[in-house]
C-alpha cells in the first residue's frame, strides 16, 4: 500500500492535472457560461480537502481517478474533439494502474491527469497554427517515459523509484506547460521553450539513472524544468501585454504614490484601464451595473511593485515571475530529496498559476508570503510578520490568518499563539497606516468593497452553480452566510481534530473563499503549493515536539514510502 505521505503528494498533483485541464478546456471553448469549469474546482478542491487527514483514505485515487476521467471526457467532447481517442487514452490509464506496483498507484493517476496535452491530440484540431511537431513528439515522449518508470522494477530502493517517477512527473508537467503556452503565444518557429522542452524529455530519464549524488541530480532536474518554466513565462509576457484589470491597479497606485497622492483618493479603475488600452468592459461591476472605481486592494499590493516602478519597470509581472520562482527555489532546498521533483512539478504543471498570476498579471505575494510562512513555521518571528504582510496584501490571506494563529495554538500553546497574532496584527497595520490616517473614509471603503460592497457575483465556486443556472442564484447574504459557517465549522474540526488533520490548517481557509459571493480562480491556484509545503512529512526542520508526552505531533515524522511497511492504517479577475 502507498505511504500517506505519498498519498497526500498524488492527490494534490491529480488535483493540478483536473484543474489545469478544466482551465484549458474553458479557454478553448470560449463561451459565456461554463458549468464544468465550476465542477473542475470542485473536483480540484475536494481532492485537496480528502488529501488534509494524516492518513487520507485508500479509495482517494481511485477517486482522483473518475474525476480526472469526468474532465478529460467532457472536455473533448465540448470541444468536438475525438471522444474514441479519449476513451482509449483513459482504458491505458486503467492499464497503467493495475500493472503499477500497489505502492505508487497514486502517482499514476497523478501522471495521466498531468498529461493535458490529451486535450489538444484528442481534440478537433491537434497541431492547429504553428504547434511544432518537435513538442508533439517531446509531449508523447514525456508520457512514455513516464509509464516506463512506473513499470519499471529494477530499483529495489523505494526512495530511488520515487525519484524516477517523480523526475518522470517532472517532465510531463514541464512539456505540458509549454504545449498550453502555444495556445496562448503561438511561435513561427521553434522557440527557445519549445527546445528545452526536449531537453527535459531526453535528459530527465538520462539523470533518474546516472550515477550521481542525488542532491546534484535533482538540482539538475528542476533546474532545468524551472529554466523551461521561466522560457515559458518570458513568452507570455513578451507576446502578450495587459489585459485584465487586476494588474492595472498595483502599477497606477504606485504611480500616483510616486507622484505624492494617496492612491485611496485618487485611483480610479476605468482611468486605470485606458491608461494601457484595456477594454473599459472588463472593469468591475456593481450588481446594479455601475462601475466600480475605487482602489480595493490593501497597501502592500502597491507598496510591492512602487520601487520597482521608480525605477522605470513598465510591466510588473517580471516582479510576480521572480516572486514564484524565488519562492519554487526557497521551498526545494526544504524540501526532502526523494520528493523534490514531484513539488516541482506542483508548480511547473500549475495552469492556474501561469495564467493568473504570470500571464494575468494577479499578485501573487499573499499565497507566496503565507506559504514562507508554514515553511519556517517554528520561526517565532519570521513566520508571524509573513503573515502579517500577507494580510497587507489582498484580502484572500484574511481567512488564512486565523487558521495560522489557531495552529500555532495547538503546537505551540497559547502563549505563543497570542504574541504571534499581535505580530500578524501590526505587521498587517503598518503598511496601511499612513493611508488610513490620511483618509479612512476611501481606505476602508475601498479595501471592504470586495467582501462587503454590492458586487456583481462572479467565481469558480459554488456562486457559479448560479450564475449558470444549474442552481438558483440565492441572495448575496447567503453565499456569506454559508462562507461564515464553514470558517467557524472548519476551524472547530481544526481545533479538535488537529493531530489527523496535518495541513488542515492551510487548505481549511479556502473553502469558505469557495463558498464566497466572489470566488475568483486566482484565490485557488496555490493549494497544493501550500499542501505540500505545510506537510512536514515533505518538508525538513518543521516538525514539533508536542507540549505533552502523551500528544503525537500533528505533523508525524518523516517516511518513505515503502512496498512492505510504509502504509498503515467580460469579468473582472480582479477582486
Amino acid at each position: 500500500m502507498p505511504s500517506s505521505t505519498l498519498l497526500r503528494a498524488a492527490l494534490a498533483l491529480t488535483a493540478t492535472g483536473i484543474v489545469s485541464a478544466a482551465s484549458i478546456r474553458h479557454v478553448l471553448e470560449e463561451g459565456g457560461t461554463d458549468l464544468m469549469f465550476g465542477v473542475g474546482y470542485a473536483f480540484y478542491l475536494s481532492l485537496i480537502l480528502i488529501a488534509t487527514p494524516r492518513h487520507p483514505p485508500r479509495w482517494a485515487p481511485l477517486l482522483g481517478f473518475a474525476f480526472a476521467a469526468i474532465t478529460y471526457i467532457v472536455a473533448i467532447a465540448t470541444l468536438n474533439g475525438n471522444v474514441l481517442a479519449v476513451g482509449l487514452y483513459l482504458l491505458v490509464a486503467v492499464l497503467g494502474y493495475i500493472a503499477t506496483p500497489a505502492t505508487f498507484r497514486p502517482l499514476t493517476v497523478a501522471a495521466f491527469a498531468l498529461w493535458t496535452p490529451a486535450i489538444r491530440f484528442f481534440g478537433p484540431e491537434p497541431l492547429a497554427g504553428a504547434f511544432p511537431p518537435l513538442l508533439a513528439f517531446a509531449s508523447v515522449l514525456s508520457l512514455i517515459n513516464l509509464v516506463a518508470a512506473l513499470l519499471d522494477r529494477t530499483a529495489r530502493d523505494a526512495s530511488e523509484r520515487l525519484r524516477r517517477i517523480g523526475l518522470g512527473l517532472l517532465a510531463v508537467a514541464t512539456v505540458a506547460t509549454v504545449v498550453e503556452r502555444h495556445l496562448v503565444v503561438e511561435s513561427r518557429v521553434i522557440a527557445p521553450d519549445d527546445v528545452m522542452a526536449l531537453v527535459v524529455v531526453g535528459v530527465l530519464p538520462i539523470l533518474s539513472v546516472a550515477r550521481l549524488r542525488p542532491s546534484a541530480r535533482d538540482a539538475l532536474a528542476t533546474g532545468l524544468a524551472l529554466a523551461t518554466f521561466v522560457l515559458v513565462a518570458m513568452s507570455l509576457l513578451l507576446g502578450k501585454g495587459y489585459h485584465v484589470d487586476a494588474v492595472t491597479v498595483p502599477h497606477v497606485a504606485a504611480q500616483q504614490l510616486l507622484a505624492g497622492h494617496n492612491p485611496y483618493t485618487t485611483f480610479d479603475l476605468p482611468a486605470a484601464l485606458a491608461q494601457f488600452g484595456i477594454d473599459p468592459e472588463l472593469v468591475t461591476h456593481y450588481e446594479d451595473g455601475s462601475v466600480l472605481r475605487s482602489l480595493n486592494y490593501p497597501a502592500m499590493n502597491f507598496l510591492l511593485v512602487t520601487p520597482f516602478i521608480a525605477l522605470g519597470a513598465t510591466d510588473i509581472r517580471w516582479i510576480y515571475l521572480a516572486e514564484i520562482v524565488a519562492l519554487v527555489l526557497i521551498l526545494l532546498r526544504k524540501v526532502r530529496i526523494p520528493w523534490r521533483p514531484l513539488v516541482s512539478a506542483g508548480v511547473v504543471g500549475n495552469t492556474v498559476i501561469v495564467r493568473q498570476n504570470i500571464l494575468a498579471g494577479v499578485d501573487p505575494t499573499w499565497w507566496a508570503l503565507l506559504t514562507l510562512a508554514w515553511i519556517f513555521v517554528e520561526s517565532r518571528w519570521f513566520s508571524p510578520i509573513a503573515v502579517g504582510l500577507a494580510v497587507a496584501s489582498r484580502q484572500p490571506a484574511w481567512f488564512g490568518a486565523p487558521f495560522y494563529v489557531l495552529g500555532i495554538w495547538k503546537r505551540n500553546g497559547r502563549a505563543e499563539a497570542l504574541r504571534r497574532a499581535a505580530i500578524v496584527a501590526v505587521v498587517a497595520l503598518l503598511p496601511n497606516l499612513p493611508f488610513i490616517i490620511d483618509n479612512a473614509d476611501a481606505f476602508f471603503d475601498g479595501v471592504g468593497a470586495p467582501m462587503l460592497g454590492a458586487l456583481a457575483p462572479y467565481g469558480v465556486g459554488f456562486v457559479r452553480l448560479g450564475i449558470d443556472g444549474a442552481f438558483p442564484l440565492l441572495p448575496r447574504a447567503v453565499y456569506s452566510i454559508l462562507a461564515g459557517i464553514s470558517l467557524v465549522a472548519l476551524a472547530a474540526v481544526l481545533w479538535r481534530f488537529w493531530r489527523l488533520v496535518p495541513i488542515g490548517a492551510l487548505i481549511f481557509p479556502f473553502v469558505p473563499l469557495y463558498l464566497a459571493w466572489r470566488s475568483l480562480q486566482n484565490y485557488f491556484g496555490s493549494i497544493p503549493l501550500l499542501a505540500m509545503a505545510g506537510d512536514d512529512e515533505l518538508i525538513v526542520g518543521t516538525a514539533t515536539e508536542p507540549r505533552e508526552r502523551s500528544a503525537p505531533s500533528a505533523f508525524p515524522a518523516s517516511t518513505l514510502p515503502t512496498p512492505a511497511t510504509s502504509g498503515a492504517g467580460p469579468t473582472s479577475t480582479r477582486l
